[in-house]
């Protein structure tokens, strides 16, 4: 069952059916005008609209359009960790790099918008910063480094994983996904074995 905080305090998702129907008219209005238009043009109200429900009845579920977001990146996050839970880093850099590709084309497009466009840089650079982070965090490898090694890795993954999706969407995919994520497995692998061979320690002066 999904967490999320109401009014400052956790609170787990009704089972209630009638609660159940509430929370997907409210989630599926969201998703329509976020496809529409920015985040911060999207009132209650119009959301509320949207979904036929009353503003109260948005209220007893989140405090704003913005809490209603964290809240729906939280769960895909979650979700897309259970998938690769039992992948071994670095070894099985190329299933975590398909699974990420499929994943979020299972999303649709709203899940492309956060990600890759301008008006949303900010929080589609903090969901792919926080799944680096959460990928990588209990690998063995991972946590022999020292932190500033470890931000160091993480600064690439980042940097090289989110560029290379951002530029594929970018360029009107004419790649393949499944030949995108090949792509991506082998620039990460091989970035990384490098500073597996190295762990990231310069070379000393000739």
């Amino acid at each position: 069952m999904s967490l999320r905080k109401h009014n400052g305090q956790k609170c787990t998702l009704n089972n209630d059916l009638r609660v159940q129907k509430t929370l997907h008219a409210i989630e599926q209005a969201f998703f329509q005008l976020l496809m529409e238009k920015n985040l911060a043009k999207i009132t209650v109200t119009e959301l509320c609209n949207q979904a036929k429900i009353l503003r109260k009845t948005f209220y007893s579920h989140y405090d704003s359009v913005e809490q209603l977001l964290q809240e729906k990146l939280e769960i895909l996050m979650h979700n897309y960790l259970q998938r690769i839970a039992n992948f071994q880093l670095p070894l099985q850099i190329a299933e975590i790099c398909e699974t990420f590709y499929a994943f979020v084309e299972e999303q649709g497009p709203v899940m492309e918008k956060i990600l890759c466009e301008a008006a949303f840089e900010k929080t589609g650079n903090t969901v792919l910063k926080a799944l680096v982070r959460r990928t990588w965090q209990n690998a063995t490898w991972f946590q022999s480094l020292s932190p500033t090694e470890q931000n160091l890795l993480l600064s690439f993954v980042y940097s090289a994983g989110a560029g290379l999706y951002r530029q594929w969407v970018e360029d009107g995919k004419q790649i393949p996904r499944q030949q995108m994520s090949m792509y991506a497995n082998i620039l990460l692998s091989q970035g990384i074995q490098g500073i597996i061979q190295g762990k990231l320690k310069p070379s000393p002066p000739a």
